[in-house]
Formats: structure tokens, C-alpha cells, sequence
């Protein structure tokens, strides 16, 4: 027999149809093939109706995954954000350090060449001949090529760590245009890390 209700079967399958028509007898209930035909047609059509409904079932868990996927892109994208952020801030304070050493070099350099001017300066008599100083003209020599070395070394490690923190803010940019467009699929969702702030 049909499990299915009677509501569900086609206009032209009538079960008042088949009694008015006499077409049922004692032994078969249908006697009329196009008749059953159609009644088993419709039972197809129900289990197929009943198929595409448990298809849409897997559908509505596939747009589930779509959106836990979504939410955890948003999410890595967020964080890889924050962390290059976080990588431009300390190596900013890091190049304000930097420079901070160089000025002192700098400085320390103006204060050793002024130095060595006048010893230079102390050494010469009167009618413009020079007096050998020996052993302090050596050790100021080699204080004033220690101090330019530290200076030279330090202009270096700054200008190293600028062009560097100069890619960290380009891959800053880039994190945060990532995270625009991330969020764009999905803008009332909030990363799990603002959440957590």
C-alpha cells in the first residue's frame, strides 16, 4: 500500500475517480495501468521529493562549514593583523633606540674630534713648527677611530633596521587590507581575538 497521504498525489489520480468509474472490482484493485502507472509515478516523485529534502539537509551543514571556515579565516587573518602590528611597533621603538645610539656616537665623535683639534692645536709653538707628541698623539688616534667605528656601525644598524621595519609596514598594509576583505564576507562577526580583549 502508499505511505504516503493521499493529499500528495496528483489531481488526475483521484481515489473518487476510480469508485466512479468502476474501476474497481473483487479481485484487482486497479485495473487500468496508466492509472497505477501514474499512482507509482507519484510515489517516485514523493521519494524523490524526500531525497532533494535530505539533500538540502546536507546543503544547510555545508553552508554551516562555510561559515566556521569563514569565521576561522577571519580569525588567522586577524591575528597574522595583529602580530604584524605588534612586529612594526617594537621595531619602531627598536630604530627610535638605534637612533638614539647613533646621536650619542655623533656626538661623542664631535667631542673627540674637538678634542684631537686642540691637542693639535697645543702642539704647535709659535712660528707654526709642529712638536711631535709621541705616545698621546697614538692613543687619541686610536680613541677618535674607536668612537668613528661605533658611529659608522651604529649609521649602519639604523639604516639596516629602517629599510626593514619599512617591509614590516608594507606587510602591515598588506595583513590589513586582508583582514577588510575578510571581514567583508561576514561584517557582524567580530574575531575571536577582539573578543577577547
Amino acid at each position: 500500500m502508499l505511505s504516503a497521504p493521499i493529499s500528495t498525489l496528483p489531481p488526475s489520480c483521484s481515489f473518487e475517480s476510480f469508485f466512479h468509474e468502476g474501476s474497481v472490482s473483487d479481485n484487482h484493485i486497479f485495473t487500468k495501468p496508466d492509472q497505477l502507472s501514474s499512482i507509482l509515478g507519484a510515489v517516485d516523485d514523493i521519494e524523490k521529493q524526500n531525497f532533494i529534502l535530505s539533500l538540502d539537509a546536507v546543503d544547510i551543514s555545508d553552508d554551516e562549514q562555510d561559515k566556521l571556515f569563514a569565521m576561522y579565516s577571519i580569525d588567522t587573518v586577524h591575528s597574522s593583523y595583529l602580530a604584524s602590528k605588534s612586529r612594526v611597533r617594537l621595531y619602531t621603538q627598536f630604530v627610535s633606540l638605534l637612533k638614539r645610539t647613533e646621536e650619542a656616537w655623533s656626538k661623542r665623535l664631535q667631542e673627540t674630534g674637538c678634542v684631537a683639534l686642540e691637542q693639535k692645536l697645543h702642539k704647535t709653538s709659535l712660528d707654526g713648527i709642529e712638536v711631535e707628541g709621541g705616545e698621546q698623539d697614538k692613543l687619541l688616534k686610536c680613541a677618535v677611530d674607536a668612537v668613528l667605528a661605533h658611529y659608522v656601525t651604529a649609521q649602519y644598524r639604523v639604516r639596516q633596521y629602517t629599510q626593514f621595519l619599512t617591509i614590516l609596514k608594507r606587510e602591515e598594509d598588506a595583513w590589513a587590507q586582508s583582514y577588510q576583505r575578510a571581514s567583508c564576507v561576514m561584517p557582524d562577526y567580530s574575531p575571536a581575538t577582539l573578543k577577547c580583549q
